[in-house]
């Protein structure tokens, strides 16, 4: 997580002219996992038609009410590989996908964009943002409705929890 804070500074610093992407291996990101459930701003907007679906799972585009629409994310403590975290509070600029399997959410995915922002006659503007895009997609890992697993990556099919993955005949 102290790699992930200084990856953001970095960025902010950065001018807005250079292009940067983060590479990984979808196979060995990191699950950060929150036993009361992530915070997930925005989550509760009205959801759109269905997008292009990855396996099982049907895609919807969350809309908040604003068009342009700034997440705020406080600080939240997290367990990584047994030892308490804490993942510094943030703002970004969110696109918030859900993703259902027989009608029912399995995950959220946020493509997020580091801004610095300040709320002006209750609107956003933002000052400066950062010229990289991060994902991040939180999983129900029991179906209880709860978003507790965090993985730093784009939803993918291999993602679908094992309560909503279809029962073979």
């Amino acid at each position: 997580m102290r790699y992930l804070r200084i990856y953001i500074a970095v960025l902010a610093i950065v001018p807005v002219a250079f292009a940067c992407q983060l590479h990984y291996d979808p196979a060995s990101a990191p699950q950060y996992y929150r036993s009361e459930g992530w915070k997930l701003p925005g989550a509760a907007g009205i959801h759109g038609v269905p997008q292009p679906t990855s396996g099982d799972a049907k895609a919807y585009l969350v809309t908040p009410d604003e068009s342009e629409y700034i997440a705020e994310f406080p600080a939240q403590e997290f367990a990584l590989n047994g030892s308490r975290q804490l993942m510094q509070a943030s703002l970004v600029r969110a696109t918030i996908v859900r993703w259902e399997v027989a009608k029912r959410a399995v995950a959220y995915s946020y493509s997020m964009i580091p801004v610095m922002a300040h709320r002006k006659d209750g609107k956003w503007i933002v000052d400066a943002e950062a010229a990289c895009i991060f994902w991040a997609t939180f999983l129900d890992d029991k179906g209880d409705g709860i978003f507790r697993v965090l993985v730093p990556a784009p939803f993918a099919s291999d993602m679908v929890p094992l309560w909503a993955k279809r029962k073979k005949s």
